[in-house]
C-alpha cells in the first residue's frame, strides 16, 4: 500500500532561528516548528528536565487559605480525613495527600468510592465523618462537583478542600478552599494538572510552610538606566510569588527620595537586589550621595549554586535566558532559585511522592507538556529505583524491578494493575498496597491485584463478544457514521 507524508510548509528561516536561541539541531527544530511549539518558555520543558521549572504551588490564590487550614488541624489535632476518587490517579492523589499529612503530623484516615458507589463524595461519607467527630475533609481527584454534600458538610461543622483537576460547573462547592487548576481565574498558569499533579502541589506548599520565607513578605529592587533617567522596579514578593509592584522613572536630581512612592513600598521591608554596590551607585546617582538603604545582595548566593551566573549583570542574564522578559523578572527567579538553594533540605522529600505523579499523570492520559513533562520525566526516575515498598511488589510481579521504567511500562504494566481494584469495586487493594509496610501484607495484595486484572481483562472481552455484533448492525443503521450500543 502507497502512502503520501505531507509535511506542514514551514519557514526556514524561523527554523534556524529556533536553533541558534536553544542550541538544537535543524532538525529538532523543525520538528518543533511543525508541530507549533515555538514559544521559548514551552520549549523550555521538552529539552530540560529540572524541577526548578514547576511552577509555584501558592499561584493558586486560595492555596494559602488551604495551607492555613491543614496547618491549624495539626495543631489543634483534629480528625482528618481523605477522599479520593477509585481510578489509578484518585488512587495516587489519595496516598500523596495521606502520606503528606501524616509526615507533617496528621494521621489521616483516607475513604474511596468502593463497590457500587458513585463518583465523588456523598452524604453518606459525610454523615459517618460527623459521627467520628471529624472536622476537616480533603477531596482528591475529585469533589469540584460535590456541591450539596459540601454543603451538607458545612451544616455539621466540616471544612472541606477541594483539590481536583475536572471541570467546574456554573458554581463552586462551597468548600473552605478549591484548589483545581480548570477554574477560570484561578491564577494558576497551566490548567492540565492530573488530580495527583495537584495533589503534590499541595504537599510543596505544605514544605515550604517550614522555611523561613513563608508568609514572610520581601522586596525586590532593581535600579536600571534609561535615556536621561533612571528606572526603579520593585516588587513585593510573599511565598515567592509576585503580589504588588512599583515603577518609577526619575531624572537624577529632579525629586527627591521621600516625594516617591519608594518610601511607602519599601518601608520596614527586608530589601533583596542583585549586586548591591551597582545598585546602591544608581541610587545615591538618582537621589544624592547621602541615601543609605540596607540592600541584602544575592548575588554571591548566586554564584556558588549557579557558577554560570557569577558576574554576569542581570540585563546579561535576561540577553540568554529564554523565559523570562524583563530584568525584575529575571530577579524574580534568582531569588526563586536563592530561597530553593537555601531550603534544599527541606525540600529534599518532595521528589519522592513523583513515582506516583508519573503514574497518575500517564494513566489519566493528561497531555505531556509544560510541567506535567518535568513531573512524569522526574517520576519514572524515581519509579525505577522506587523505595516505595508496594510499587516494588508491582514491579517484581511485571518482571520490571531493576529496570530502567518507561511511559509504556506505566501505561501498560503498572496503571492496568492499580485501575483494575477500582474498576472492579475494590480500590482499597490498590492504596492499601501502595501505602503498606508489612511484607505479608504487600504480597497479599500485589497477587490480588494481578487477579483483578486478568478478571477484568476477561469480563472485556465477554463484553467485547456481546456488544460486536450489535455494533456491526448499529454502524450500518447509521451509514457507517455512528455507533450507538446499549445494555445492562
Amino acid at each position: 500500500m502507497n502512502e503520501k507524508w505531507h509535511k506542514t510548509t514551514i519557514d526556514p528561516t524561523e527554523v534556524r532561528q529556533l536553533a541558534a536561541r536553544h542550541s538544537i539541531d535543524l532538525l529538532s527544530a523543525s520538528i518543533f516548528t511543525r508541530r507549533k511549539i515555538t514559544q521559548d518558555a514551552e520549549i523550555g520543558y521538552f529539552l530540560k528536565d529540572s524541577l526548578d521549572m514547576l511552577h509555584n504551588p501558592f499561584l493558586f490564590h486560595e492555596m494559602g487559605v488551604a495551607v492555613e487550614r491543614i496547618l491549624q488541624a495539626r495543631d489543634e489535632g483534629e480528625k482528618v480525613l481523605v477522599f479520593g476518587d477509585r481510578d489509578a490517579d484518585g488512587i495516587a492523589s489519595t496516598v500523596i495527600m495521606v502520606e503528606a499529612l501524616g509526615e507533617m503530623g496528621i494521621t489521616a484516615d483516607w475513604k474511596l468510592p468502593s463497590g457500587d458507589d458513585p463518583y465523588g463524595l456523598t452524604k453518606e461519607v459525610i454523615d459517618d465523618f460527623a459521627r467520628a467527630d471529624g472536622t476537616l475533609l480533603l477531596t482528591v481527584d475529585c469533589g469540584i462537583s460535590n456541591n450539596e454534600e459540601i454543603a451538607h458538610g458545612n451544616s455539621l461543622g466540616i471544612d472541606t478542600i477541594v483539590t481536583d483537576h475536572h471541570n467546574a460547573g456554573e458554581a463552586l462547592p462551597p468548600a473552605h478552599a478549591v484548589i483545581n487548576p480548570k477554574i477560570e481565574d484561578c491564577g494558576y498558569p497551566f490548567r492540565d494538572l492530573a488530580g495527583c499533579g495537584v495533589a503534590a502541589k499541595v504537599v510543596w506548599a505544605l514544605l515550604f510552610t517550614r522555611t523561613r520565607y513563608y508568609n514572610r513578605a520581601v522586596c525586590l529592587l532593581n535600579v536600571r538606566p534609561g535615556n536621561d533617567s533612571f528606572i526603579i522596579e520593585a516588587v513585593l514578593v510573599v511565598n515567592l510569588v509576585a503580589v504588588d509592584s512599583v515603577t518609577e522613572t526619575i531624572i537624577p536630581g529632579m525629586v527627591e527620595v521621600a516625594q516617591t512612592r519608594l518610601v511607602s513600598f519599601l518601608q520596614n521591608r527586608e530589601i533583596v537586589v542583585y549586586d548591591a554596590a551597582d545598585q546602591l551607585r544608581m541610587l545615591r546617582a538618582v537621589f544624592g550621595a547621602g541615601v543609605d538603604i540596607g540592600l541584602s545582595d544575592i548575588a554571591p548566593e548566586i554564584g556558588r549554586f549557579a557558577p554560570e551566573l557569577s558576574g554576569k549583570s542581570l540585563l546579561k542574564i535576561l540577553d540568554e535566558t529564554k523565559r523570562k522578559t524583563s530584568e525584575i523578572d529575571v530577579l524574580l527567579d534568582l531569588f526563586s532559585r536563592f530561597v530553593m538553594s537555601t531550603e534544599k533540605e527541606t525540600f529534599a522529600g518532595f521528589a519522592s511522592c513523583l513515582d506516583l505523579v508519573a503514574i497518575g499523570t500517564l494513566a489519566d492520559l493528561m497531555p505531556l507538556k509544560n510541567e506535567n513533562r518535568i513531573l512524569t520525566k522526574a517520576g519514572l526516575k524515581v519509579l525505577s529505583s522506587t523505595r516505595r515498598k508496594g510499587l516494588q511488589e508491582l514491579l517484581l510481579k511485571k518482571n520490571l524491578y531493576g529496570k530502567s521504567i518507561d511511559a509504556d511500562d506505566v501505561g501498560w504494566q503498572i496503571s492496568p494493575l492499580i485501575n483494575a481494584a477500582g474498576r472492579l469495586g475494590v480500590p482499597d487493594v490498590a492504596a492499601t498496597l501502595l501505602l503498606g509496610k508489612d511484607p505479608e501484607e504487600l504480597k497479599s495484595c500485589g497477587e490480588k491485584l494481578v487477579q483483578l486484572n486478568l478478571q477484568r481483562r476477561q469480563l472485556g472481552n465477554e463484553a467485547w463478544d456481546l456488544v460486536l455484533e450489535e455494533a456491526r448492525a448499529s454502524q450500518e443503521e447509521f451509514s457507517g457514521k455512528l455507533i450507538v450500543v446499549g445494555g445492562k
